[in-house]
């Protein structure tokens, strides 16, 4: 038990080690662009029965005070309301497309994008998800450093500031590996919130047919871009002004569904992170026989 609980403790050492040179890695700088050097951009957002969420994030869309901006929503086969929702905004300069026949050989929400690509006429196409929340000022804060940065991808960590609830805690959860697990040379994206050059991306989906069916299609977009230096992974803060609001259920749900391609398709990788995870527990039973238990349990919560 001891040895369990030692291998534990330093577990959690590595793990506080990593999160602070991610933190500091990932930091999002402050970058100043005049507005007559920032590119056109497309905010693309792929919807499927999003009523209880596509109102509140148009709204903010629709404020944000980029000034080369356009909006384009597409429907992909929603049951509900979706579609009334996204045409009320019409008059706001929202464009609503109709989601197409998924083909063979194809996911869904890559297709959706795909599509989306082509709709887009933007040097830089947003893609959101109907939960990521933004300020006024957050597009031009995020295309200002893709810019300054020279890179062609950018994918953002968000906040989760509202009020506590369990799918607060869930957030932090569920881009805590790709935080841990991030490195320059084998990069991770998120997928609630990234940047990318339009025509980098029709010319990848074009080209390597693979990505047509990649549960983590930023991922490998970011990986292919990651040796040149042209793809950034940033976190989020309050100056920046991204975040995220979605039921606890609904991130247990797409973190199980993406367990397996976040490690790799590798099922060894899962193997470990599983006895990891076990590994993890050991001193919330120890702490009966071994007061001392306590110290991993604290540094736990610490992180």
């Amino acid at each position: 038990m001891v040895i369990l609980l030692i291998a534990v403790l330093l577990l959690d050492l590595f793990v506080l080690v990593k999160l602070i040179y991610a933190f500091r890695l990932l930091r999002m700088p402050t970058s100043t662009v005049e507005d007559a050097d920032l590119p056109s951009v497309s905010v693309c957002i792929p919807a499927r029965n999003e009523t209880h969420a596509m109102t509140q994030c148009l709204e903010r869309v629709v404020a944000s005070d980029y000034p080369k901006l356009e909006i384009i929503v597409l429907d992909d086969g929603s049951r509900d309301d979706t579609s009334v929702l996204i045409k009320s905004f019409a008059h706001s300069g929202v464009r609503f497309v109709e989601g197409k026949q998924l083909p063979d050989g194809w996911l869904g929400k890559n297709y959706a994008q795909a599509n989306l690509a082509q709709e887009a006429s933007g040097k830089i196409i947003l893609f959101m998800n109907v939960d990521t929340r933004i300020e006024r000022y957050t597009i031009r804060k995020l295309v200002g450093h893709m810019v300054a940065s020279k890179t062609q991808m950018m994918s953002v960590i968000p906040l989760r500031n509202d009020n506590w609830q369990t799918s607060t805690l869930m957030t932090p959860m569920r881009y805590f590996w790709a935080m841990v697990r991030h490195m320059p040379s084998r990069p991770r994206a998120v997928s609630n919130a990234w940047l990318v050059e339009r025509q980098f991306l029709i010319d990848q989906l074009k080209s390597d047919q693979s990505l047509q069916l990649s549960m983590l299609l930023e991922t490998c977009l970011a990986r292919k871009l990651a040796d040149a230096g042209k793809y950034r992974l940033v976190i989020s803060n309050k100056v920046l002004g991204l975040r995220y609001e979605k039921k606890w259920s609904s991130q247990l749900e797409t973190s199980i569904r993406i367990l397996y391609p976040q490690c790799d398709a590798y099922t060894l990788q899962v193997a470990w992170l599983i006895l990891l995870l076990a590994l993890t527990l050991v001193p919330y039973v120890a702490v009966f026989w071994q007061p001392w238990a306590l110290v991993p349990i604290v540094l736990q919560y610490a992180i």
